[in-house]
């Protein structure tokens, strides 16, 4: 397949400018160099997964968005493989934006959103790209313009189709918006997804904002667990006034409920953030061959994008999290091979902690697994401070009393407003015992919240690399269990 001059010139740069290892986290995901951000196209493919992103190689702001693309067959250990799609066609002239990817009839098919200059704005449009998994080429026209959508919708907010095969068709879903300014989740369908002659049929809109969760919904996902059927969507201009379940601005959701199926409406029966730390969005999903459900997201809040000066990259992604229920509500943890890299480097039982802080022999470090249990019966509050150095740290706090689960990094580096704080509601019931995974590596750090029931990630670019430090206190008395473990990876 023939190479335009514009994807050459992104493969020569990141081959030219690859960021080394000892720069990189060590088990995320990130581009080899430049910026990214939501991950596309998240999809098994001759025996590997394939992590696609939002990608601009020439520097550590969003420009450009071409595809950059890597693969994984642990969900650990990542390979960058040359950059897949640039904005080098007319339709996608203004970028190459999110989309799906799957296996279909021995290629990898994907389907991505191309915006292209239209008067004084510009449009968006669904594209197509066919590949063996390296090398990929693009339809000569985009397959599903805008206008061939439902009465009333916007030209320009019509993006991020996801894609699923039932019964000999492909499917598509993608975002879309109408004239009332709210989102909806607009349904499509081809048997020959393949040839560019086909027509895509519009199905239904699945579902639609009423205005109580942001404006229009990005990155649309849909898959079925154990009988029950999960929407995710990634909603812009959240009021947190609202529902303080979900902060201001851009934030994820899983919307649950009862689908039987194409043509069938979609019955919401209750929703829930995805994440309620500081950095999370645009989230995707893929089924492993060994039938679990694996999310992955953009571990950064387009609310506060500040990249560290002189840094190579920028952009990371979370670790991929298996996805489980607990009675009706819907639980990450870290996959499984993550458990299996775990070391034992050193345990702790019975430690008391009143007031603080607290230091113990052996747990310090910037990439480690932990695991914590606490007996808070007599504590109004327990937290973790991370990334401790000289006059510097980040807190993960939990505040009993007031039901309020906190996110600081305010003295971690960088602060620059008042997003480096969030507070939101434990929305996992505590009780007596308090348990906490900690993930951290490197320029993360991850928290797995009463098994999974809420997790809070948020980035740390700004941490000096040797604050390594980690501290716990407690307002009243705790008692702490800990093991912490290094990674064999």
């Amino acid at each position: 397949m023939e190479q335009t001059n514009t994807l050459a010139r992104a493969r020569r740069y990141e081959e030219q400018h690859r960021t080394p290892a000892e720069k990189r986290p060590v088990f995320h995901a990130v581009p080899p160099v430049g910026w990214c951000n939501d991950p596309n196209g998240w999809s098994c493919f001759g025996g590997q997964y394939h992590l696609f992103y939002q990608y601009h190689p020439y520097g550590t702001n969003w420009g450009p968005m071409h595809w950059g693309h890597a693969v994984t067959k642990d969900f650990l250990h990542w390979q960058d493989r040359p950059c897949a799609l640039a904005p080098d066609s007319p339709f996608d002239q203004n970028g190459c934006f999110s989309g799906g990817a799957m296996e279909w009839k021995g290629k990898q098919l994907i389907l991505y959103t191309g915006v292209m200059p239209e008067g004084e704005g510009e449009i968006q449009q669904q594209c197509l790209a066919l590949g063996d998994g390296e090398t990929y080429e693009k339809a000569s026209a985009p397959v599903l313009t805008c206008d061939e959508q439902p009465a009333g919708a916007s030209r320009k907010d019509f993006r991020d189709p996801f894609l699923f095969a039932q019964d000999g068709m492909v499917y598509m879903l993608v975002g879309g918006r109408g004239f009332n300014g709210h989102g909806r989740l607009l349904l499509y369908r081809n048997p020959r997804p393949e040839d560019t002659a086909a027509r895509w049929e519009f199905v239904q809109t699945l579902a639609e904002n009423d205005g109580s969760l942001g404006s229009m919904w990005e990155c649309p996902g849909l898959f079925t667990l154990e009988g029950r059927t999960v929407l995710i969507i990634s909603p812009q201009f959240v009021h947190q006034a609202a529902d303080d379940r979900y902060h201001c601005g851009n934030d994820t959701a899983a919307l649950i409920g009862r689908w039987d199926g194409p043509g069938t409406p979609f019955v919401l029966q209750a929703d829930q953030p995805l994440d309620s730390g500081l950095d999370f969005y645009a989230p995707q999903t893929l089924e492993t061959p060994d039938g679990r459900r694996v999310l992955i997201g953009w571990m950064q809040n387009w609310d506060h994008c500040y990249p560290p000066q002189d840094a190579p990259w920028y952009g990371q992604m979370s670790l991929p999290r298996e996805l489980f229920w607990q009675g009706k509500v819907l639980c990450q943890r870290p996959v499984r091979e993550l458990d299996a890299a775990r070391r034992l480097r050193v345990e702790h039982c019975g430690v008391e902690v009143e007031n603080g802080p607290v230091t113990l022999d052996g747990v310090q470090g910037r990439v480690l697994d932990c695991d914590l249990q606490v007996d808070v019966r007599d504590a109004r509050r327990f937290g973790v401070r991370i990334a401790c150095g000289k006059a510097c740290w980040a807190e993960v706090r939990f505040d009993l009393e007031d039901g309020l689960l906190r996110l600081d990094r305010r003295h971690a580096g960088g602060f620059r407003d008042a997003l480096e704080l969030r507070e939101t509601p434990l929305l996992a019931p505590i009780g007596h015992t308090l348990r906490l995974r900690m993930v951290l590596d490197r320029y993360s750090a991850e928290f797995f919240l009463q098994d999974g029931q809420q997790v809070a990630s948020m980035t740390l670019y700004n941490a000096p690399a040797d604050a390594g430090g980690i501290q716990f206190f407690a307002r009243g008395r705790a008692s702490m269990d800990l093991r912490l473990y290094d990674l064999a990876l």
